[in-house]
């Protein structure tokens, strides 16, 4: 594929749903192969150790780019567009409160949606990224990044923090809230978008609250949206996110 922009391979280690690929993950490795801010669209099951494409796309919406797999390009897997940041806003939660909320999730290990996901399983290096409900409608947890949050040169991620381990978070917070609140669904996200205001530390609380953002807190038929916001032990805003999921 001469017009290829880059490849992203998404490691058995950055799985999401088991065998599949985590959104946040493969989207932020998307969205850092365009370079530019986009609303990243999930069409499809992100497949593991594949060495899949980004290239330009002709998209319904406009010029855009696409992650296909190149023995099936005409199947986008996710597909992105620029877009213009505008995200909706929420007070800041304390450390104890969050994981106060993060004990009130209740996890099941025996009847976890995904077990093995590095943000939001149960395996030994998962983040554990279990938002639960703060009684206010918005759901919150805890969020520690460990040493080993900083990549060596296999990760292809460069120097510092990846931060992909962030867009996996939010994704899975919001996972956490659109799947158990209301009333419970199994949902997958199909649109996400991720704004990044400082750079993340090792070793440092932080607190993720989801919600429903700007729009409505019930189900649409199958479609919900919902938004995150990590702020920093003194209630700064770090990081923000939008996204959109659908029932399965």
């Amino acid at each position: 594929m001469t017009d290829r922009l880059a490849t992203i391979r998404v490691p058995r280690s950055r799985q999401g749903q088991t065998d599949k690929g985590q959104g946040g993950f493969t989207s932020h490795r998307f969205a850092a192969a365009i370079g530019e801010p986009v609303t990243v669209s999930l069409r499809r099951p992100i497949p593991l150790e594949t060495d899949l494409a980004v290239v330009p796309a002709a998209l319904e919406g406009g010029a855009g780019w696409a992650l296909v797999d190149p023995r099936v390009p005409e199947l986008p897997i996710l597909e992105a567009q620029p877009w213009s940041p505008v995200f909706p806003s929420t007070s800041a939660v304390g450390l104890r409160e969050a994981e106060t909320a993060r004990i009130a999730a209740g996890v099941d290990e025996l009847d976890h949606p995904a077990p093995h996901c590095l943000s939001c399983g149960i395996g030994e290096r998962s983040l554990r990224v279990h938002a639960g409900p703060l009684g206010d409608g918005r759901w919150a947890t805890p969020f520690r990044l460990p040493s080993w949050a900083v990549p060596g040169e296999e990760d292809g991620a460069g120097h510092g923090v990846d931060e992909a381990f962030l867009w996996m978070a939010l994704d899975c917070s919001c996972g956490w809230y659109i799947s158990n609140s209301d009333e419970e669904r199994t949902a997958v996200t199909v649109r996400f978008a991720v704004q990044i205001h400082e750079p993340l530390q090792v070793d440092t609380d932080y607190v993720i609250v989801a919600w429903n953002g700007d729009h409505p807190p019930a189900w649409d038929g199958r479609k919900r949206h919902a938004a995150a916001t990590l702020f920093d032990a003194d209630g700064r805003v770090v990081a923000e996110s939008t996204s959109l999921w659908v029932s399965v």
